[in-house]
């Protein structure tokens, strides 16, 4: 295996960097097979190594990926949002500038450790699982602060048979227990021991108590007031601006909200299975009898119009949004934003129509947008600003967002053909063993191992065979003729097919929907003319 590895990263490296390819101001594109892949010009940069590494750049955004979802996946939007994703999204690390211009770091690998840094000390956290330590920011607290996990000895002291087992669950479980934790919100201070069984807090108008599974009590002056006996009887008061209401509760059987001045009133048994009720103040009725199967509702605050009847029908209306489904067969989803309007439209899981509508423009979408799925056979993509993408075949069932296709696609495509908004075309056959990149004036085509050829404007600039061991080349320092990958200088070179550091006329943008459709995801000027070489050598060797 190790033989055959070295082989590709060999034919990979005569055919990516031979002698003399030419880096054009205009364009400097060139690919090996479907493995290597590497764009350059005013739009930007783009290199890839399938299925190893994939990065594209301009100036300060970028994304990166390799093997996603395994190992990771990077978006960098200027020097704001920097967010490295991995590892089946158990790793995120996030570095983020505030608007004031306060920077804030976190970084976390489920369940074994959160950091956090920034310029505030409050900012400052570290927490190290099975040990402990603070947590800050997250779960609607200012701090969380849980110590010693014993839970995790079962695992060593009792070892399970499997991975997926009810014994291998309850474990897990256990192991998410922690002995002691400290909760901090504003005034409130909270405590726990062996969280969330045993827990208690106080603060200048909220007060928490709870002993579970016997008792449970916590209220917020003007607010709320809560009790809960074993778990299955449980009374809420709950205080509004201009009413009370209750809630009464004997889980599971039996449950009943109300208010004071009796406008609302609802009922569940065997929650949540069956429940129906009213409010006169929303106009709203809602009937789930049985829920999931059978849902009907209506209100006029907000508005909202709800028939399921599962599996055969729903419908389901707001003000902004509506969806519907006809059995298994059919699934389609509106919404009008006041930014955009879109539409998704979904025919036995297999056939897709999307639909977006920007009256201002966007900068991927344009003013109109759609897409076409017919999985796994076809997918389809154009937009009124002049993209157009067609691919043939299309394993992947939904349409992608993250980079995905970008990353893996062409392992699988029969036939695919792209237009980029700047005229830019794109035509390649059976896993790219035929592929050609054109413009008005620019035109290159590779079949692997066998041709090469590329034309800017009326001058040949490559024509090589075999692997580009024979063949033409001419750049800006001359002509060659290379015989067993030996170039000999024939004439003189056209200055024109240098690479000139231009600056853009347009700034730039990123944008993961210009990553999943292959595409350059950025606008505006990139100065590093070597990328392709520099991320060669740290990928390969």
């Amino acid at each position: 295996m190790k033989y055959i590895y070295f082989i590709l990263c060999f034919l990979l490296f005569f055919s990516a960097n031979s002698y003399g390819a030419v880096n054009n101001k205009d364009n400097d594109i060139n690919w090996f097979w479907f493995f290597y892949e590497r764009t350059n010009n005013l739009s930007g940069a783009t290199v890839v190594y399938r299925p190893f590494y994939l990065e594209a750049v301009n100036e300060d955004n970028l994304f990166q990926a390799s093997l996603m979802p395994l190992f990771f996946w990077r978006y960098k939007k200027d020097e704001r949002s920097d967010v490295t994703t991995g590892f089946f999204w158990l790793y995120e690390s996030t570095d983020y500038k505030h608007s004031n211009g306060k920077k804030d770091y976190d970084s976390g690998f489920f369940p074994l450790y959160l950091y956090g840094k920034g310029d505030r000390d409050k900012d400052n956290y570290l927490f190290v699982y099975p040990i402990g330590g603070n947590i800050r920011g997250k779960f609607g607290y200012e701090r969380i602060s849980p110590y010693f996990f014993p839970g995790i000895a079962l695992f060593f002291l009792y070892p399970p048979s499997g991975f997926f087992t009810w014994k291998t669950l309850f474990f897990a479980l256990a192991s998410a227990i922690p002995v002691y934790t400290e909760f901090e919100f504003k005034d409130y201070r909270g405590y726990a021991i062996l969280w969330p069984f045993i827990a208690w807090g106080k603060g200048d108008q909220r007060e928490d108590f709870r002993f579970l599974p016997f008792y449970a009590h916590n209220r917020k002056v003007g607010r709320y007031d809560n009790y809960s006996y074993l778990l299955l009887i449980n009374y809420r008061e709950l205080y509004l601006s201009n009413d009370e209401r209750y809630t009464f509760f004997f889980f599971p059987l039996f449950g009943k909200k109300w208010s004071k001045n009796e406008r609302m009133k609802s009922y569940t048994i065997l929650w949540p299975f069956f429940s129906w009720g009213y409010d006169l103040d929303k106009n709203e009725t809602s009937y789930n009898l049985p829920w999931p199967l059978v849902q009907i509702g209506d209100s006029d605050k907000p508005k909202l119009k709800k028939r399921i009847f599962f599996p055969f029908y729903g419908a389901y209306e707001t003000s902004t949004y509506e969806s519907m489904f006809i059995g298994p067969l059919y699934f389609r989803i509106k919404r009008d934003s006041g930014y955009y309007k879109s539409e998704y439209h979904v025919t036995c899981l297999i056939a897709w129509l999307f639909k977006r509508e920007y009256p201002n423009g966007h900068e991927y979408y344009g003013k109109s947008w759609r897409y076409v799925k017919l999985w796994p056979l076809f997918q389809l993509e154009w937009n009124d600003a002049g993209l157009y993408s067609i691919n043939v075949l299309s394993l992947l069932p939904f349409r992608d967002s993250l980079g995905y296709e970008k990353l893996y696609q062409p392992f699988w495509t029969l036939f695919e053909y792209r237009v980029k908004p700047d005229g830019e075309k794109h035509l390649g056959l059976i896993l790219r063993t035929y592929y050609q990149v054109w413009n008005k004036d620019f035109f290159k085509m590779k079949i692997p191992f066998i041709i090469s050829y590329e034309k800017r404007r009326d001058s040949i600039t490559e024509f090589t065979i075999l692997l580009s061991s024979f063949g033409y080349e001419k750049s800006g320092k001359g002509s060659y003729i290379k015989f067993l990958w030996i170039p000999v200088r024939i004439g003189e070179g056209d200055e024109s097919l240098t690479s000139q550091n231009t600056e853009s006329n347009y700034d730039g943008y990123f944008s993961t929907e210009h990553v999943m459709y292959g595409f350059n995801p950025f606008h505006g000027n990139y100065r590093d003319n070597n990328m392709s070489n520099r991320f060669y050598y740290t990928t390969f060797f």
